[in-house]
């Protein structure tokens, strides 16, 4: 199965980001990236986490992951 473009910016972002993330974070916080601006928000439960990033980028695909291991596209 081919991953989309989408998946790809967002986990090369995560991976990027991931060594910041795991200084500042619990492992067990999850991160939402919006792939297009490289922005994210972060939040204890992905339920949480989904709300902060569907209100701060409406649109659009994003990424979810947690700070400790990659989880998926969120549409």
């Amino acid at each position: 199965m081919l991953k989309s473009a989408a998946v790809n910016l967002g986990e090369k972002l995560y991976r990027k980001l991931r060594p910041k993330l795991a200084e500042k974070y619990d492992p067990e916080t999850y991160v939402v990236i919006n792939p297009k601006s490289g922005e994210y928000v972060t939040a204890e439960t992905s339920v949480e986490a989904m709300k902060k990033a569907r209100a701060a980028y409406p649109k659009g695909k994003l990424f979810i992951a947690q700070v400790g291991r990659i989880a998926g596209l969120l549409k």
